[in-house]
């Protein structure tokens, strides 16, 4: 039996989909077996970072589970040094099996990160992080398991988006200052060119997207429809830059072109980028955020002295322009907003409810809390009709 036919055999619906690369990694190798997920392990890291705090004797109970169901324990071993040897891009290519209501199926998720936890510490304290600062981000994995538990499935268990986010702190690409997430990545959305008199930035599309008429990103709700839609294009000719630019926050349909007399390429797709996650609940002050930022630059700077990125960039509904519609100029959402260059994503409206409601409601729009008056305020904008769309954006580093 091979990895793509256990995978199948224990529930993944995308087992035909495992990396290449993963293959070799069944059976295990009899030299780096003693790397993998045991008892022994978990009450290492346990003993040395609290990393599972109370879901301690959880995690040992489900791993004791995990190891009488010969399948899963065998997907969990290959999957396990797979991430210890890969990079971040292909571990969060691994597929997994959605939680089952089992000890033997909810963490295994889980489970596959336990044997690279050690060496996340050690990366993280190599680059400069304190023994605090590196618990800090450990704590991540605690939690998640602890979101799921309370806010997704009812009980301790890890799912697909989280395993996923947790791979960046098991490769130490992403740290937290001032209540802002700072990841390093790669652009995959825009180009930006700079104006070499003004220095004003224009964006304009990658390749290969679809436009709506309107110029938002076909697919995007209410943008659905592929009535007058366009695919993006982009030519670097020798006098010019040609492509779709971003015209009063959303995508002109119609190509132009941009002369390099005047013009001078800065950002480009597979570039380095300072990816922003907001967390619930940050200080979006405008003094907060500022120091957070230029805090953040010495940071990448000093820590990771051979990444060199371009921008920051932030995806966030806290982006959208739609927000002026129910707030004030100046509120604290709005100017953290107008500090990007900002252009259009691909966006379902739905991601303010992950953020302003409760995680845990499930009733109808017409039961939303109205607890503050940004709740008022969206509740009744979605009870008309209308969504706060994503955007991205960036920021030059």
């Amino acid at each position: 039996m091979n990895l793509n036919e256990i995978a199948k055999k224990i529930g993944i619906e995308k087992y035909d989909a495992i990396p290449e690369e993963m293959l070799p990694y069944y059976p295990i190798p009899q030299e780096r077996k003693g790397e993998l997920c045991s008892l022994e392990m978990i009450d290492r890291l346990q003993e040395r970072f609290n990393v599972f705090k109370e879901y301690y004797s959880i995690v040992k109970e489900y791993w004791q589970a995990l190891e009488r169901d010969t399948l899963r324990k065998a997907y969990v071993d290959a999957a396990s040094l797979f991430m210890k040897d890969s990079s971040y891009g292909k571990c969060t290519k691994i597929p997994v099996p959605a939680p089952n209501g089992t000890p033997e199926g909810d963490l295994l998720q889980l489970f596959i990160h336990i044997p690279s936890l050690e060496a996340a510490y050690d990366k993280y304290r190599s680059r400069g992080f304190s023994h605090e600062e590196t618990l800090s981000h450990l704590d991540c994995f605690y939690d998640d398991v602890a979101h799921t538990h309370k806010n997704v499935v009812g009980r301790p268990a890890l799912v697909d988006i989280y395993f996923r986010w947790l791979c960046l702190y098991t490769k130490a690409l992403i740290f937290y200052h001032r209540g802002l997430n700072y990841q390093l990545a790669t652009n995959k959305a825009v180009y930006a060119l700079k104006h070499k008199e003004t220095r004003e930035i224009r964006l304009l599309s990658k390749e290969g997207q679809k436009l709506h008429r309107s110029g938002h990103l076909l697919g995007t709700v209410d943008f659905e429809d592929e009535e007058g839609a366009v695919e993006t294009t982009f030519e670097e000719t020798e006098d010019a830059y040609i492509g779709f630019p971003v015209k009063d926050l959303l995508f002109s349909t119609q190509k132009e072109s941009f002369a390099k007399s005047e013009w001078e390429m800065v950002f480009k797709p597979k570039d380095n980028i300072v990816a922003i996650h907001i967390p619930k609940k940050t200080d979006l002050s405008e003094e907060n955020i500022t120091h957070s930022l230029e805090e953040a630059k010495e940071i990448v700077s000093q820590r990771y002295p051979d990444f060199k990125p371009h921008f920051f960039t932030c995806n966030s509904w806290l982006l959208s322009p739609d927000l002026k519609k129910i707030m004030k100029p100046g509120s604290r959402i709005l100017s953290f907003g107008e500090r990007y260059v900002r252009y259009p994503v691909k966006s379902n409206g739905q991601s303010v409810f992950v953020f302003v409601f409760p995680q845990d409601f499930k009733g109808p729009l017409e039961d939303l809390p109205e607890d503050t008056s940004l709740m008022r305020a969206l509740k009744k904008m979605y009870l008309e009709g209308d969504h706060i769309h994503n955007y991205g954006g960036i920021i030059e580093f």
